[in-house]
């Protein structure tokens, strides 16, 4: 398939090119902020020859919605090749100019501010190795970490960080040497990391050094995209307590996760059983994450138009996986705490890349609440 998009690779450029101007997106109506983080072209794009298969709306409206447009390449068996497009509407589209510090601006400070304010706030960070994922999400945590530290954040509240590692149905600590810890529900319906450090932090230094520690034991592996790719969920929990309040009062928790990459099948074509068992648990854990989610936006969508009956046939599997069991409190429609989600969709440019940069763009899409 490779050789094909090279082969066509001036016709793609000419039949982009003279695509019409795209629609006005519809209105958002949805609970769950989903926004897309484009990576520039590298070296090694432009070396292999492959075009910018990604196209996003270059204006923006507040309220709406804003769009990204793939453009592939089909093989037509009875001509010349056609392109082939699809269309994905989310809350914020940041190209290959934006910078780290803009998406922390736009996304991420609420989410501080909630946490800080007693709330859940939740970071996700999603795509297919090579998209720039874990390098959005561990710049954020940086961010956040001078943030939370500042002298006026600290004399009024404790900064508390928790950095864990799920792979497949175990889980570690990845500020005790990866030592295995458990997750279980306590009498309140909360999930607990047992076992797990917590570490108060006084200084941005400090914090810092706690996300460089953790990045070191992070379980990575090579894959043909990639020397290090994250073969595990990373969370990073920072719990925020009040100094002037009762000790059992319950504080808010900010949680950014850096999720496991996905990886094209050809991609995983040269690993041995371990690896291909290791790939197929991380597609079932993210397929229960996004069933979770989207559970919790079409609870929220039937709540608004009365649909009791269908209310009580909803089932949410958040036992399915221990990465939804760890994130309950972000699709637990029960929950007694207010909870805010932002999801970061990392794509490739490249056309090389455009069937995996589709399927994150539908994965992000699903977590919206249906309309």
């Amino acid at each position: 398939m490779d050789q094909f998009y090279l082969d066509n690779a001036k016709l793609y450029q000419q039949l982009v090119g003279a695509l019409d101007q795209p629609a006005r997106p519809e209105l958002n109506k949805s609970d769950i902020v989903t926004a897309a983080r484009i990576r520039p072209m590298l070296e090694e794009d432009h070396a292999a020859g492959f075009p910018c298969a990604i196209y996003p709306t270059t204006t923006h409206t507040p309220g709406e919605l804003q769009t990204v447009y793939l453009h592939d390449l089909h093989n037509h068996p009875r001509g010349r090749p056609v392109l082939k497009s699809s269309k994905h509407e989310v809350d914020r589209v940041y190209g290959e100019t934006a910078t780290t510090e803009t998406i922390y601006a736009d996304l991420v400070v609420e989410l501080v501010a909630f946490a800080r304010q007693g709330g859940i706030g939740t970071l996700f960070a999603y795509g297919q190795t090579g998209s720039g994922k874990t390098y959005t999400i561990s710049q954020l945590q940086r961010l956040v970490a001078v943030s939370l530290t500042e002298e006026v954040v600290l004399a009024e509240q404790d900064i508390h960080v928790t950095i864990v590692d799920l792979a497949g149905n175990s889980a570690f600590d990845l500020l005790d040497s990866r030592k295995p810890i458990s997750v279980w529900q306590d009498s309140a319906g909360d999930m607990q990391l047992a076992g797990a450090k917590e570490c108060q932090v006084g200084s941005a230094v400090e914090m810092l050094s706690l996300i460089d520690q953790a990045a070191t034991y992070r379980r990575t592996a090579s894959t043909l995209r990639n020397d290090a790719s994250s073969r595990s969920h990373s969370i990073c929990r920072v719990r925020i307590c009040n100094k002037h309040t009762t000790p059992d009062a319950p504080g808010g928790i900010l949680f950014l996760v850096d999720l496991a990459g996905s990886e094209a099948a050809r991609d995983v074509t040269s690993h041995g059983a371990d690896r291909r068992r290791e790939t197929k648990e991380i597609n079932i854990s993210l397929s229960v994450l996004k069933d979770c989610i989207r559970g919790k936006a079409q609870y929220t969508l039937l709540k608004s138009r009365g649909s009791e009956r269908e209310l009580r046939q909803l089932h949410i599997p958040s036992r399915h996986s221990t990465l939804t069991k760890v994130l309950k409190h972000v699709f637990d429609p029960w929950a007694s705490r207010p909870c805010k989600t932002a999801v970061i969709a990392c794509l490739n440019p490249s056309l090389a890349d455009v069937v995996s940069s589709n399927n994150t763009l539908k994965y992000a899409k699903m977590l919206r609440a249906p309309a």
